[in-house]
Formats: C-alpha cells, sequence, structure tokens
C-alpha cells in the first residue's frame, strides 16, 4: 500500500452518551446531535476531520500551482448533516472552498487537487479501506 506515516487509535465507551480516547491525545465527552450541548457527535468529528484535512491538502495544490498559499490561505467550510430515511442514518457531507485573492477558475482548480489528494475526501467517495473486526473476523 505505502509507507505508514503516523497512526492513531481512537476508543469509545457509551457511544453518543460516553468518552472517546485517542491513543495519543484528547478524551473527549460524547453526545448525541441532537443535544450538542452534552459533548462531541460524530457529525461534528466528521466535519473537523475533513475540513481540517481538506484544507491542508487544498495548501498542497496551491504551492503545485505555483501559489503561496500563505498569500492566500484556503477557507474550508464543512456542514455534515444526519438524514434519517426509513429507520436507517445516512451522512450528507458537504465541503465549501474558499481562497481569497484568488479568481473562480484558480481556486476551482486548487479545490479539485486538493480534494482529490484528500484522505477523508478519498474516505467519503468510497476510495479507501475501512476494516471492520468483530469477534476476531474481519466483516
Amino acid at each position: 500500500m505505502g509507507e505508514r506515516i503516523y497512526a492513531t487509535t481512537a476508543h469509545n465507551t457509551g457511544g453518543t452518551h460516553g468518552t472517546v480516547s485517542l491513543s495519543d491525545g484528547p478524551s473527549v465527552t460524547t453526545g448525541p446531535p441532537q443535544h450538542p450541548e452534552a459533548g462531541t457527535n460524530p457529525e461534528q468529528f466528521l466535519a473537523m476531520s475533513w475540513a481540517t484535512c481538506l484544507s491542508a491538502s487544498v495548501e498542497v495544490a496551491l504551492g503545485r500551482l505555483g501559489i503561496d498559499a500563505a498569500a492566500h490561505p484556503p477557507q474550508v467550510s464543512v456542514e455534515v448533516a444526519l438524514l434519517s430515511r426509513d429507520g436507517e442514518y445516512a451522512f450528507e457531507p458537504r465541503a465549501r472552498v474558499d481562497i481569497p485573492g484568488l479568481d473562480a477558475q484558480r481556486t476551482l482548480e486548487a479545490a479539485r487537487a486538493g480534494h482529490a489528494r484528500c484522505p477523508v475526501s478519498k474516505l467519503l467517495r468510497g476510495q479507501g479501506t475501512p476494516v471492520v473486526e468483530a469477534a476476531g473476523q474481519a466483516i
């Protein structure tokens, strides 16, 4: 596949009524999306993850286009909606990339290249390799 650059492990107890802890970072109280004041919910985690990853990937794309990202820092906003259909849930993520001082064509070019590079974007497009294991077996 490729060289492993970094890995972390998150452990959740209690779902959206518990905590999630990182092996090398903070522990965060979780809450349901209907009550975000109770703690951070999956929609918020996904939005933060994608916004951060996409922004960093657009910065790289700007550099490859010969544009100084420090002079034109990308601004990425992500909305993650939770949908319910027939008792099943789904996320509907949407990102917006703005790059102050760049024309629409260059902004679009950098956003496309960043989206193509971003690992979170790839997972959201079904191009990753998530594995779930239970009872000692991959499912």
